[in-house]
């Protein structure tokens, strides 16, 4: 791997339709570079993650997510296992895809502790905090999470979700995903210096002694 990610087809990983969905090409990457002993994936959408770890032949990895697929995990009120090495996590970007509710990606009634719905940024970054300090505390020493979250441009202002929420463990790298065939590219803007957003940040971080 190197810290330019690139993958024009998101491979036959998941549900295509899910939307956010990121590249199955990512988390496999992931895991035939690190080779870990015990993979958890947060956030787990959509299926990709758990169909990368079974072609990879990891029939112990553990997939969590609200929604009924992933047994209804609350990554808010539940508490993480603990031991694992390795943990991905690909959190909403804020409110820019509504996940829970009817009409929208999965269920019927919104889900109170969907981040997706949380109007207020600084709420949202404050319950993203709570759940990657969770994370941070279930990994084994040794142990890294890798955490796929993009920027958000809304109304004019630009929010650094990655600058904005707290870092748990040392960064042991900061790779920048390319985004393809993004909704954004298919709009009209009447600001000519418009800048699009066609990246993704990957952070990993890793849990040492030193880290408390």
């Amino acid at each position: 791997m190197n810290s330019i990610l690139s993958y024009p087809k998101r491979g036959h990983y998941g549900d295509a339709h899910y939307r956010g969905n990121c590249s199955g090409y990512v988390i496999k990457d992931l895991l035939m570079h690190y080779k870990p002993k015990k993979f958890l994936e947060c956030f787990a959408g959509g299926g990709t993650g758990y169909e990368v770890a079974r072609e990879l032949g990891y029939t112990n990895s553990i997939h969590l997510d609200l929604n009924d697929r992933f047994g209804n995990f609350n990554l808010v009120k539940h508490n993480l296992p603990v031991g694992s090495d390795f943990i991905f996590s690909h959190p909403p970007y804020w409110n820019i895809i509504k996940y829970s509710g009817e009409n929208n990606v999965w269920g019927t009634v919104i889900h109170r502790d969907d981040l997706s719905h949380i109007q207020n940024y600084s709420e949202f970054i404050k319950k993203l905090n709570m759940i990657n300090k969770k994370i941070f505390d279930s990994l084994a020493i040794g142990g890294r999470h890798a955490i796929l979250i993009g920027d958000v441009r809304k109304k004019g202002v630009y929010y650094s979700i990655i600058k904005d929420m707290q870092w748990y463990g040392s960064l042991e790298a900061h790779l920048i995903k390319i985004q393809h065939n993004t909704k954004s590219h298919n709009k009209r803007y009447y600001n000519s210096n418009f800048i699009y957003i066609t990246h993704e940040h990957l952070l990993i971080f890793k849990k040492n002694n030193n880290n408390y």
